[in-house]
């Protein structure tokens, strides 16, 4: 039982949620050794004193980022992913940056590192406090937990993604996590791209790593709506481009 988030509580963010090359496979092997993870998985670990500082997490995941993210396919983004997620689960306490700024009520938000190879976005939450869901249109992020705890749910839109559209849209939320420190929630370009937060009781803090793969380009808020089909975990929905 999480001890942010009381069992007789009911907590409700969104709609209907209640709380191979040899050179790869070597670094996989190495990133996973040095986090103590059983085979490629980047699942929860206990943090120790003697972790990596974000210096040194830059130093050491560089050279093995830069190889990775030439493949920008579906596959090359999970790859590249879940090895980011094996080195960051190593980071040790990471200070709040001193350009950490308040973007909206109850949300700060600073850069730690970046932007190369990838952009460290350090955010904070108050309680209770929400990042709206919202699309990647153009990097990809790993997003670890510093502090306390956050809901997470990730969106993906039914058919193409099209961000353009004006109208009504199908979603499915794909995943619903309770972001704890050290977890971490993947979102590539082809999958899991949409995400959005809301803080425990006691507030929350993470990086997201985020590196772009693709031109920059908008960022669209989701608006969730009614639920649409609950055996699909599919919703109506709608963007909001430009926020």
């Amino acid at each position: 039982m999480h001890d942010d988030i009381p069992a007789e509580s009911s907590w409700s963010p969104t709609p209907g949620l209640t709380v191979a090359r040899r050179g790869f496979f070597g670094v996989v092997a190495a990133a996973c050794a040095a986090a103590h993870l059983p085979g490629a998985s980047p699942a929860w670990r206990t943090r120790a004193d003697g972790d990596w500082t974000v210096d040194q997490f830059v130093r050491e995941v560089t050279p093995v980022c830069k190889e990775l993210v030439a493949d920008g396919s579906g596959l090359g983004q999970d790859r590249y992913l879940h090895t980011l997620a094996a080195f960051a689960v190593r980071l040790g306490e990471v200070p709040v940056p001193d350009n950490a700024k308040e973007v909206a009520h109850g949300h700060r938000i600073g850069s730690n590192h970046g932007p190369d190879p990838f952009t460290m976005l350090h955010w904070i939450l108050a309680p209770g406090a929400v990042i709206r869901p919202h699309a990647h249109t153009y990097g990809n992020v790993v997003t670890l937990g510093l502090t306390g705890e956050a809901l997470v749910a990730n969106y993906e839109q039914v058919g193409a993604l099209d961000c353009e559209r004006t109208d009504e849209i199908e979603v499915v939320r794909v995943q619903e996590q309770v972001l704890r420190p050290g977890d971490v929630n993947l979102v590539s370009l082809a999958r899991h791209y949409v995400h959005g937060f809301v803080a425990g009781p006691r507030g929350a803090s993470g990086l997201d790593i985020t590196t772009r793969i693709v031109p920059r380009r908008k960022s669209p808020t989701l608006v969730v709506g009614e639920a649409k089909d609950d055996a699909r975990r599919t919703f109506r929905a709608h963007w909001k481009v430009g926020e």
